[in-house]
């Protein structure tokens, strides 16, 4: 049990008699009913939050239980250890998850509210059909289909059809345990049955929504004609307190996707009365006693029939639009039902006004590329509320691929025409572009068919593009929080050979992480060491960017650029160069020779992969002879510059034979090594000041470059590298300062490197600048050339990481990659 820290409140609260309550609330649900939590604390009531994890809802919780809602025995033995130490007096779901458990927590510790049979009754759909047919109540005809029933076969293909031997098409087929219209689906014959029974089966899982944790089977049942409508009912002891009916304006059939509502409806008062019978019969029947019941309903040609009943608050803008019609607080009243406190409540014959909303539903499922036209929408007196769900750059999925929309708008007046002349009006004033996804086929690229077979994919492939229009439609000179991943390399303590390169590695993801934190942005660390690597755990994260400073996977450098692959194949934005880049400059031949055809200035070389290879004898003495294949300076010693022949050769044995790389000889450079950090992108760059490396302080017979050991030193015979002057900014001539840093644009912009990087060269005794490599996402630690770089221009770390995500967010803004959706207007 944990008692929260609730912040102050200096706004009197109204009296109520839920003062000084504590009540249950199961499941926070999503950010959207942060209006029933903030309505409780408006009512005094103590807030005793269960829920999986602490989320949105904290701050409105006094007590906290951490439980599993779906694990209904850990929640029963949670809240039997919290009662040991504070009280409650009766528990509440506004989650259609979450009946059943509320339910058995209520008859397990005497609670009021419903029986757990009860429950059940309403959330299983077949179950409600049995027992309302049962009882006499007229329902449409139905039919459980058999799980796992597979159509494809023979004998299966025939208990198929013997399903709809009994029932007339159109039918509906539909999850046994669904809710809000997910999957279900209107059939016109067999063939079409069968291709939405193929497609629910394969879609439905509680990885699509957790309500399929009770079970992912499928029903039939007949198809009903007529105008729909919602029955929202209060009950206390058995005996109907309130109801209310909304007129539901006709669903996008066949998915049955809701497009809007009307308040109060314009039935006949005899239709309403036969159908707010029809409803009070069915939620008897089905052991409903206490709470508010959202009741679904059609008036068809041959009377009213029930579709589902919900044993919670309907959801969306139901509670708003009653109490603003009716003058009934739905969310009050729950909360006195639960605590066993009598309501009584006199409905008005005269609604305060209209309401008629309509839900912004997209044609297409896409990603959210503009919404425009909010600001013009201000008349609170013909306008009840817009409300929007999502932002640019989110995906919305409607059927087949999902059931979402992205928001709705509410027209207010004195009579119905009133009201929906006020919706319309405020809607030709709001424009919704949607990025569109066309699903085709990689073979002859046209279109399929049918979307249905193609749905699971298509949706994961419109999540994943939604992460790259989400970055496009950030501003990385006013940067908000984001949740940002960092990509990395993290090692335990080891003797290993490696293990000052390994705790650089460890630190660099971990300081990175640190900064980000601190700039106030939300951080996830992805460990590239892990075993299955955490592509998973990527996926799932959904976080905004990627910090990718992974330079090893399965302990190679050589896979650094297949961390870029993963990210891309995922389409997760991520920061620095692509795979293509790194692996490029991995490979420090195909470099040199792009040096050569760009005519880049760079030191004469050969090369080989087998020692049975010549080598150019033009070449001239010293040479420096490299590993052509790694990074970090490995197999960089002193004995790589050879004086003659014979040293050439046995240094060759050593990289070919020993250390199993292809070699690469250039002629020695002999003068300062110097550091050119940049930032940017294509012609948006910025140089930072350049970094001289000067070795006249070494001794005789120690070599002027930076080996292995001059950068990871941790012993006495390596403190002689410490020798090495360092000037920073380098004290060049203004000209020679330019010659350098456009060099280095080039190369830079030659290789593709991105957000930052680092181009190394070697300048002679007379001047003369020789490109060595380029190093692109090179180490950023705290005291690497780079930050330190940037520090010199009054950047400091944190602010330097931030940097780089403004650079890649802008860089992805102005020409983002596998960007392949085609914008189109949302039409209402």
């Amino acid at each position: 049990m944990n008692q929260l820290n609730i912040p102050k409140n200096n706004n009197k609260k109204e009296s109520s008699p839920l003062e000084g309550k504590y009540i249950l609330f199961i499941n926070s649900g999503s950010p959207k009913k942060r209006f029933i939590l903030k309505r409780a604390k408006e009512l005094g009531v103590k807030i005793i939050l269960l829920n999986k994890e602490e989320d949105w809802a904290k701050r409105f919780a006094d007590f906290f239980i951490q439980a599993d809602t779906y694990n209904h025995e850990d929640c029963v033995k949670k809240i039997e250890d919290f009662l040991k130490k504070q009280k409650i007096d009766g528990a509440v779901t506004f989650w259609e998850d979450d009946v059943p458990l509320r339910a058995k927590i209520c008859e397990t510790f005497g609670f009021v509210g419903n029986s757990y049979e009860a429950a059940i009754n309403c959330r299983n759909k077949y179950k409600m059909r049995e027992v309302l047919s049962k009882n006499g109540i007229l329902c449409p005809k139905f039919k459980l289909i058999k799980n796992g029933l597979n159509h494809n076969s023979e004998e299966n293909n025939e208990d198929f059809e013997n399903i709809f031997k009994n029932l007339n098409f159109p039918a509906i087929i539909k999850p046994v345990w669904g809710s809000m219209s997910q999957f279900v689906i209107r059939v016109d014959n067999i063939e079409e049955a069968k291709k939405a029974y193929e497609y629910i089966s394969s879609n439905i899982s509680p990885g699509f929504d957790p309500i399929y944790n009770y079970g992912c089977e499928l029903m039939v049942e007949e198809y009903l004609d007529g105008a729909e409508v919602d029955v929202d009912i209060l009950i206390q002891n058995g005996e109907v307190k309130f109801y209310s009916i909304t007129d539901n304006f006709p669903t996008k059939e066949p998915y049955f996707v809701e497009t809007g509502d009307a308040l109060p409806s314009r039935h006949p008062e005899y239709i309403k009365d036969a159908v707010k019978n029809q409803a009070e019969r069915s939620i008897k029947a089905l052991g409903i006693k206490d709470g508010c019941v959202h009741v679904e309903a059609k008036i068809t040609s041959r009377g009213p029939r029930i579709i589902e009943i919900n044993a919670r608050m309907g959801g969306d803008y139901i509670y708003d639009w009653i109490k603003s019609v009716w003058c009934v607080d739905l969310i009050e009243e729950i909360l006195k039902i639960a605590v066993g406190l009598p309501i009584e409540i006199k409905k008005s014959d005269i609604p305060k006004f209209h309401l008629v909303g309509k839900y912004f539903i997209p044609e297409s499922s896409g990603v959210v590329t503009g919404i425009r036209g909010l600001g013009l929408v201000k008349d609170k007196t013909r306008i009840k509320n817009v409300t929007i769900l999502k932002k640019v750059g989110d995906a919305v999925l409607v059927p087949p691929e999902g059931f979402e929309q992205i928001g709705w708008i509410v027209g207010k007046g004195n009579t119905y025409a009133e009201a929906e002349q006020n919706l319309e009006e405020a809607i030709n004033n709001i424009e919704i572009k949607v990025a569109r996804y066309q699903p085709e086929s990689f073979i002859g690229k046209t279109k399929r068919e049918s979307r249905l077979s193609a749905a699971s994919v298509i949706r994961k492939r419109i999540l994943q593009q939604a992460r790259i229009e989400k970055i496009r439609s950030l501003d990385p000179l006013n940067l908000r929080p984001l949740k940002i991943g960092v990509l990395c390399n993290k090692y335990e303590d080891s003797i290993d050979s490696e293990l000052r390169v390994q705790k650089d590695l460890t630190s660099i993801g971990l300081n990175i992480k640190k900064a980000l934190e601190e700039k106030g942005h939300k951080t996830f660390f992805f460990d590239m060491n892990e075993n299955p690597l955490p592509i998973q755990k990527i996926t799932d994260s959904n976080v905004d960017i990627i910090f990718n400073v992974c330079e090893r996977i399965n302990n190679s450098s050589l896979f650094e650029p297949h961390a870029a692959a993963i990210l891309e194949t995922l389409q997760i934005p991520y920061t620095g160069s692509d795979a293509f880049t790194l692996a490029l400059s991995i490979d420090k031949i195909k470099m040199k020779k792009l040096f050569d055809y760009h005519n880049i200035p760079t030191p004469k070389y050969d090369y080989i992969y087998s020692l049975d290879e010549e080598i150019d004898e033009d070449l001239k003495f010293p040479l420096i002879v490299k590993p052509a294949n790694t990074d970090n300076s490995i197999g960089i010693t002193n004995e790589s510059i050879v004086t003659n022949k014979e040293e050439l050769w046995q240094r060759l044995k050593y990289v070919i034979e020993i250390a199993k790389r292809p070699a690469l000889i250039e002629e020695f450079i002999e003068g300062d090594e110097v550091d050119v950090c940049i930032v940017g992108n294509e012609e948006d760059l910025r140089v930072l000041p350049l970094r001289r490396a000067m070795f006249e302080n070494l001794p005789q017979n120690i070599w002027h470059i930076y080996p292995y050991n001059a950068k990871w030193k941790n012993s006495n015979e390596d403190a002689i590298y410490s020798q090495i002057k360092t000037e920073w900014p380098a004290k060049y001539s203004s000209k020679l300062t330019q010659l350098i840093s456009e060099i280095a644009i080039d190369v830079y912009n030659i290789l593709g490197c991105r957000d930052y990087g680092r181009v190394e060269l070697r300048v002679d005794k007379d001047g003369n600048p020789y490109v060595l490599e380029l190093n692109p996402n090179p180490s950023i630690n705290r005291e690497d050339a780079l930050p330190a770089a940037a520090e010199l221009v009054g950047l400091s770390y944190e602010n330097f990481i931030e940097e780089i995500i403004k650079t890649a967010i802008k860089r992805y803004k102005d020409n983002p990659p596998y960007y392949h959706l085609q914008s189109s207007i949302l039409t209402i």
